[in-house]
């Protein structure tokens, strides 16, 4: 099983876009599920789930969670701290770990904040169920984002978060230099006429840019309705699929 987490900053950048043709194509050669874990549930409505598991296990009656030829997906949305209060986590963990466990990649749509409620006992039941500690990331950045370069220290104390879980799951303690975090991929997404020179520049002076695999996406109107569902992925998403299928595919990313 492969974890790919959907990562960024912003609301409105594009993460649930991508995360959502990422799953549906990948869905050709892969068992995949879907976790959506933002506040704004843009991927549960898409299916038309209208619960989340947080409040089925507190005793709502509705369904969750859909499972279609080789995709499911999980509503883990929420609004507030409220919808996770008096939660069981073993129950959460049992049910998490029965929905998933069949699935060859799990892909988790984040919330635009760094640490949100549910981060913390998803991961931690993810981790416990599976013993799967790679945190393999594709980084979406919007165009409006290119003066901010505020994901640097994050990804950063992210890594610190997977670690020490990592710790408390097996136990033992693991040398300050281990890394679970890796960027496989980082899109710059809606990027509009005028920004390609400012790009270049912000790129340059980056790090992690540098090194990592970097996809730009155009503005698309088209994208950002709520209808983008029914729109085929325009060939900038088609070939960052492309990527994470030789990603997927090379031995040392099954970890």
């Amino acid at each position: 099983m492969i974890r790919i987490n959907v990562v960024g900053f912003k609301g409105g950048s594009g993460k649930s876009t991508i995360a959502y043709y990422m799953a549906r194509q990948l869905t050709e050669y892969y068992n995949v599920a879907l976790v959506d874990k933002t506040f704004s549930g843009t991927i549960s409505r898409i299916y038309n789930i209208n619960n989340n598991i947080f409040s089925f296990l507190k005793g709502r009656n509705e369904v969750f969670y859909i499972n279609r030829n080789n995709l499911s997906v999980i509503n883990m949305s929420f609004l507030s701290e409220d919808d996770l209060n008096g939660l069981d986590f073993n129950a959460f963990k049992y049910l998490y770990g029965k929905l998933i466990k069949d699935s060859d990649i799990v892909i988790v749509d984040h919330s635009s904040i760094p640490h949100d409620f549910a981060t913390e006992i998803e991961l931690k039941a993810f981790m416990e169920n599976f013993r799967n500690f790679a945190y393999n990331t594709v980084l979406v950045l919007s165009g409006d984002e290119i003066p901010i370069k505020r994901y640097l220290n994050y990804t950063v104390l992210l890594n610190e978060f997977v670690k020490n879980y990592a710790e408390n799951v097996l136990g033992i303690s693991l040398p300050s230099s281990v890394k679970f975090l890796k960027i496989i991929a980082v899109i710059i997404n809606k990027i509009l006429k005028g920004q390609e020179s400012r790009l270049e520049e912000f790129i340059k002076g980056d790090e992690i840019l540098q090194r990592s695999a970097r996809f730009v996406i155009p503005f698309y109107i088209s994208l950002t309705q709520r209808h983008f569902k029914d729109i085929e992925p325009p060939k900038e998403i088609n070939d960052i699929i492309r990527y994470i299928l030789d990603f997927l595919r090379e031995p040392t990313s099954i970890l």
